[in-house]
């Protein structure tokens, strides 16, 4: 049926419609080599930079931007050889970085970790909580949610972050110094059906910043949060990119540098005054949700 109704299609209507379907459907990569371009290239310089989820695609441009203005990173994760490709861009840059597997959900594996970066450095600088993620496909109604879902949601999220920095905090006292930024969501200050277990946890690191905060201001410590809205991961067509503009209000999309410019500034000298903050980086989608 398709082929007896182009028959009849003039053909430079044809050519029109076949050139329209080839751009629409038409993929652009959008996880480049990481490129900046610095006035300063050693705000960070001399400093220890920890990143759980260093391997992923907001980590790593955290990891990358920390990298390229001096600071010695350490990129989290559990994929060695995610990692070691996160290291190496790193490196080729001209950047310091090692990777490091770190299960967030093993308090254990986060203890031994903290201790041997001390005996190594006697210090940590930055601590930047990225490792988490939603269920995906597996998120549900919370009438049909299943309580592994929640319990591996929660555990990732908003354990891992408490306890990743209950370690980095110890240290970060005894040395009267250090940043803290953990990364959220506007799914955590909004919510959003069927994603319930994500959103109490995200909600969760927002709330655990602001405590935190309060807790640590005294040691010249800050801690903040980062919430962003719709990130793009992987590949994009022009279909994709004109449905993520509809999500916002600057009809654009987030990339995973909006995120990594913003930690960058929140564990700069320039922030010094700022602690217990969560700052959206959505494009104005939180000023009322859409799209999906």
């Amino acid at each position: 049926m398709k082929r007896l109704i182009m028959k009849f299609i003039p053909k430079p209507i044809k050519l029109k419609v076949k050139t329209y379907i080839r751009k629409r459907f038409e993929y652009t990569k959008v996880s480049l080599p990481y490129q900046i371009s610095l006035a300063e290239k050693d705000r960070f310089a001399n400093q220890i930079a920890v990143v759980t989820g260093g391997s992923g695609a907001i980590g790593r441009a955290i990891c990358c931007r920390l990298a390229a203005e001096g600071a010695t990173v350490y990129v989290c994760g559990m994929s060695e050889d995610k990692m070691n490709s996160v290291v190496q861009e790193i490196l080729d840059l001209g950047g310091r970085a090692s990777p490091r597997k770190l299960d967030v959900t093993s308090e254990d594996n986060i203890s031994e970790f903290f201790n041997d970066l001390i005996t190594k450095h006697q210090r940590v600088d930055i601590l930047v909580n990225c490792a988490g993620g939603s269920a995906r496909k597996k998120s549900n109604n919370i009438y049909e949610l299943e309580t592994s879902v929640i319990d591996n949601i929660l555990t990732v999220n908003l354990r891992g972050a408490m306890l990743c920095t209950r370690e980095a905090a110890k240290y970060m006292v005894k040395q009267s110094s250090g940043r803290i930024v953990s990364v959220s969501s506007v799914i955590g200050e909004r919510g959003r059906a069927r994603f319930s277990e994500y959103s109490a946890a995200k909600a969760g690191i927002i709330a655990f910043t602001k405590s935190v905060a309060m807790e640590l201001g005294k040691f010249g410590i800050n801690v903040n949060c980062v919430s962003p809205g719709i990130v793009q991961r992987d590949e994009l067509n022009e279909m994709m990119i004109e449905k993520l503009a509809l999500t916002n209000y600057l009809k654009s999309y987030g990339k995973p540098e909006d995120i990594s410019n913003m930690v960058a500034y929140l564990v700069s000298e320039e922030a010094s005054f700022i602690t217990g903050q969560n700052i959206m980086v959505d494009g104005g989608r939180s000023l009322g949700l859409k799209g999906d």
